[in-house]
């Protein structure tokens, strides 16, 4: 090894070395916090994620299982935690409050059979997830049995647990108790915390493909966000309850929710004053 690869290699460790301790001291105090605010929780998210990267496997499995005695846990960073292997993020598989059904069935549709048994384990699981379970280790076991090459089990059983629990997401967005507005579909799809739902809604109702009411919803600024509520006519109150519940961590201090606000009146105003010119030309 050359003197220049030993420097590159002594600050690598270092910095492991520190991002490790950072972490474990971070997620030691937010633990502490009773009853954290959203912007505690905004911040350790914001410190914890980037660390995860350099951390290592002995760190991951702390802060792991950590989290999942947490009472009110950071969920975005719990669920980047539940993309370990199934070693790691175990504790929070099983007992964590941050994971509801939708994410279970997420984790168990990307990382399989590993991630599911240590779903399996947790107290109060859904019947139909853990009947989904049983019908997966079934299957593994008559696969393997039959075949030692590998094999997707996953699609059809997933296809099924799919089926069974989007009547019941149906059903709470579909009953309204006035004429179902754009604002009021966008509300009731924000208000069910899914994502898959919030972005199936506003491609129906923009006329886009889902990928592209993805980009919408991701953009970190929110401009194109605010064009697509303007375009459905949603006031400035409105469009503000939507984008809260989309990005719940932009709106952690008074001053970006006024920002938010007074952008949006303002551009909404220079679209008026646009149209009112072009339609006063000969």
């Amino acid at each position: 090894m050359s003197s220049v690869e030993f420097r590159q290699f002594a600050a690598s460790a270092a910095q492991s070395t520190k991002s490790d301790r950072l972490l474990r001291a971070a997620v030691s105090a937010f633990c502490s916090i009773l009853r954290p605010s959203r912007q505690e929780v905004a911040q350790i998210e914001d410190l914890a994620t980037p660390l995860l990267a350099h951390a290592s496997r002995e760190t991951l499995r702390y802060v792991a299982a950590a989290l999942s005695e947490c009472l009110n846990p950071p969920a975005t960073l719990v669920r980047r935690l539940c993309a370990e292997p199934v070693d790691v993020c175990a504790p929070l598989l099983v007992r964590s409050s941050a994971l509801r059904d939708i994410d279970l069935l997420a984790l168990i549709g990307r990382h399989g059979l590993g991630h599911a048994l240590a779903i399996e384990r947790r107290r109060d699981l859904d019947p139909r997830i853990a009947n989904l379970i049983a019908s997966l280790k079934s299957r593994s076991v008559n696969e393997e049995a039959a075949s030692p090459a590998p094999t997707s089990l996953l699609p059809a059983t997933l296809d099924r647990l799919r089926a069974m629990m989007a009547p019941a997401a149906e059903t709470r967005t579909a009953r309204w108790t006035e004429a179902p507005t754009p604002y009021l579909k966008l509300r009731a799809a924000a208000l069910t915390g899914n994502p898959s739902i919030v972005r199936a809604t506003l491609a129906s109702l923009l006329g886009i493909d889902e990928h592209a009411a993805a980009g919408l919803l991701a953009d970190p600024v929110m401009t194109t966000l605010s064009a697509a509520l303007k375009r459905l006519g949603l006031s400035a109150e409105e469009a503000y309850l939507i984008a809260s519940a989309t990005h719940p961590h932009r709106f952690a201090k008074p001053a970006a929710i006024r920002a938010f606000v007074e952008d949006y009146l303002a551009d909404t105003a220079r679209s008026a004053s646009v149209t009112r010119l072009g339609s006063a030309k000969p």
